[in-house]
């Protein structure tokens, strides 16, 4: 037990000490994995280390609205604290956004916006201004004049719908110049297509506007590929760094310009802090930019270079801290755990100290009741003397005289007996003294030869078990009682007193009784709590937690007459207690009323109609096992052929079993329950259907239909056709 709440403590430090530096987990949702969305999230992840107790959680969906609401689901039933998103589609991705806000969960919604109010904050570019900055240069490099091309991306993205709507604001200004607007994918390969098609249409292109820097980078290559990439601008939106991103493609002349689409995925942390932490923080957050073109596109890849630089060797810090930081809270941890040990284990030796003196201190006081018991028991035998000799002499006078009936004589041999074990009783307590001194006499000339525990309680399972084979009708309504005594004479002595009245069984200790309850299920139960193998109050404890056997009322009839044993015994669901010597015309009375509350309690279970009603004065377990019952049984209620057998295979009961257990907690066979079931079925159909009565009746189970029509008049004084036509 020591050791179980040993364990016990030192679970529930670890819990404490591992909750006591609780982390922050921000989920963030990428709409795409292109390269500019992975410098996002190396940004984001410098933010995460500026930081301290973040853990951030990425996750894409390539361009596909649905895996994204998946994904934003998911992070919201792992219980992240604040959502990151960067919407896919603004109309599919929105309702899972907003399922996120209303469970309390704040959003950041990053360089795109959904199609509702239901968001924490934003922070993006101006897109409507990025696509006036796009027009107003090439309508400048055209000088008014020309065609272009404006390959949007995918339809449902605000940014796609913003670009257009300012570039085209633009552009009414400059009436010389025609623009056509398709959509893309985001993607080169399909901006390659889309240029080769147009291309083939219409061969007098002056300029294509991409809406990222891949799409533009795609139409160049399909000019490319038939010659034509000298005469036409490109200009794309990102300005990433690196090879062929857009100002790699500026600086070699393949762009005319790339508007630089500002990432600063460092802020997002910082503010997901202040919304987290309660502070004032501002709701919409644009990010500042401008356009890379020849003129400049050296030094801001030069800029750029130098801040990847910064960031990869800040990444190799910080992933150096954290690695720290993890070994510094485990060691805290051990550090707190091996103090903790040390103080239990001392506060331990204290118990131990003070359990050895508390039991010597017992020791005494049980030592010294025990030579008080002694003297007592030995007082009381020399008062029990005189009246067990004026009962043992005129018994014995009255044996020897004969001329009893075999019923008489039985009784008068009970009698005997057991005035003979009281001689030894107080034989034996009077010598008690003399045979602890006198240790190496370990004989008793008056001692009977006996036998085992185990074997007698075995012969007495047979006998019942006999007895109940030939009561094989469960139709009988004679109440069954079982005995269950160590002793043969008290059970012979019960048996002489209910036989008359009630079938009775035996059993000679608790574990058999217990299995003779559950073949047999008796309407009462009469138990010793002394017994060998298993004692009384087990076995009654045992009776109330089995679903078969918990309706049978329990009287101990036993020698403890202390009030605390009485206690005891109802605490193990005993319904009654009688003490030794009892009065037979007591027990029987006690019996019998038992027996008859049982039987009111069926009557007030029952309604009008005849079937159990849900009343709250009975057991709550054999309210589970009827209803439990009723769900097997209309699971098979169509069923002609339903056998008692099969349905109580399903409950882990047998037949015998079932007939007895529905009996006792309802007064009806399982038969008439299940045949009400299907009456009150049939009832429903006629009542809500215009099917045939024939059809009904074999739904409901009844193989014939006309014996149907005689149950149903039986059971509600009309017959279906009556039925319906009233």
């Amino acid at each position: 037990m020591r050791i179980k709440i040993l364990l016990s403590i030192l679970t529930l430090s670890l819990v404490l000490a591992s909750c006591s530096e609780r982390r922050t987990v921000i989920g963030v949702s990428q709409c795409s994995d292109d390269p500019w969305r992975q410098k996002v999230n190396r940004e984001i992840k410098i933010g995460q280390y500026q930081n301290k107790n973040v853990d951030v959680r990425f996750c894409s969906a390539d361009n596909d609205a649905k895996r994204q609401v998946q994904q934003i689901d998911s992070l919201v039933e792992s219980d992240v604290d604040l959502l990151i998103v960067a919407p896919s589609d603004a109309h599919t991705v929105t309702p899972a956004v907003e399922r996120a806000y209303k469970k309390g969960i704040p959003v950041i919604l990053y360089d795109r916006k959904i199609d509702s109010d239901c968001y924490t904050a934003y922070v993006g570019a101006d897109n409507v201004e990025i696509g006036r900055v796009v027009a107003r240069f090439i309508a400048a490099k055209l000088e008014g004049k020309g065609k272009v091309l404006e390959i949007a991306g995918l339809k449902g993205s605000t940014p796609v719908e913003e670009r257009h709507q300012g570039f085209m604001d633009e552009m009414k200004r400059h009436p010389g110049i025609a623009t056509s607007t398709v959509n893309g994918d985001w993607n080169v390969a399909g901006a390659r297509k889309i240029m080769s098609r147009c291309l083939a249409n219409d061969p007098n292109i002056q300029c294509v506007f991409g809406h990222n820097d891949a799409e533009a980078l795609g139409a160049w290559e399909a000019a490319k590929a038939v010659g034509m990439e000298r005469g036409i601008m490109f200009v794309g939106i990102d300005g990433l760094p690196g090879e062929r991103q857009g100002i790699d493609l500026v600086k070699k002349g393949c762009f005319a310009a790339s508007y630089i689409y500002p990432t600063h995925g460092e802020l997002l942390v910082p503010l997901a802090m202040h919304i987290l932490n309660k502070e004032p923080f501002s709701r919409v957050n644009h990010l500042p930019s401008s356009l890379v073109t020849a003129e400049n596109a050296a030094i801001v890849e030069m800029q750029n270079n130098e801040i990847m630089s910064q960031a990869n060797s800040l990444d190799a810090i910080y992933a150096n801290i954290d690695s720290y930081m993890k070994m510094y809270r485990s060691q805290k941890i051990i550090s707190w755990l091996a103090a903790f040990i040390v103080l239990l284990l001392i506060v331990l030796a204290a118990y131990n100290y003070y359990v050895y003196q508390t039991k010597a201190k017992v020791g005494r006081r049980l030592r010294q009741i025990a030579d008080e018991k002694v003297r007592f028991f030995t007082k009381a035998s020399h008062q029990l003397r005189t009246p067990l000799t004026l009962v043992a002499g005129p018994l014995r006078q009255l044996i020897s005289q004969g001329g009893f009936d075999d019923k008489q004589q039985q009784t008068l041999d009970i009698i005997q007996r057991n005035v003979d074990e009281l001689e030894h009783l107080t034989a034996s307590v009077l010598n008690f003294q003399t045979r602890v001194d006198s240790a190496t006499d370990n004989t008793d000339q008056h001692q009977l030869p006996t036998v085992s525990d185990e074997t007698v309680s075995q012969l007495v399972l047979q006998d019942s078990r006999r007895d109940i084979v030939t009561k094989n009708d469960p139709d009988d309504d004679l109440d069954t009682i079982l005995i269950v005594d160590d002793n043969a004479d008290i059970r012979s002595y019960l048996r002489s007193l209910l036989s008359a009245s009630y079938y009775v069984i035996e059993a000679s200790d608790g574990r058999n009784g217990l299995r003779l309850a559950r073949e047999s299920v008796p309407g009462l139960i009469v138990s010793d709590v002394m017994m060998p193998i298993m004692n009384g109050l087990e076995f009654c404890s045992k009776i109330k937690a089995d679903d078969v056997t918990c309706h049978i009322p329990v009287i101990l009839l036993t020698a403890r007459s202390a009030e605390s044993q009485r206690i005891e015994g109802y605490e193990h669901g005993a319904d009654g207690y009688i003490t030794k010597p009892f009065s037979a015309d007591l027990l029987l009375t006690r019996i019998e009323s038992m027996l008859a509350n049982r039987r009111k309690i069926k009557l007030a279970q029952l309604d009008v109609k005849g079937e159990a009603s849900d009343a709250t004065d009975t057991n709550s377990a054999d309210n589970l096992f009827i209803s439990r019952f009723r769900e097997a049984a209309m699971q098979h209620l169509g069923d002609t052929d339903l056998k008692m057998d099969n349905l109580g295979s399903e409950l882990h009961l047998s037949r015998v079993q079932l007939y007895r257990k529905i009996k006792a907690l309802t007064g009806k066979s399982p038969t008439d329950i299940i045949r009400e079931m299907r009456l009150n079925r049939g009832h429903h159909l006629l009542c809500h259907t215009d099917r045939p009565i024939s059809e009904i009746a074999y739904e409901v189970g009844f193989a014939v239909p006309s014996y149907f029509t005689t149950c149903f008049k039986k059971q509600y004084g009309i017959n279906p056709t009556e039925l319906r036509r009233g």
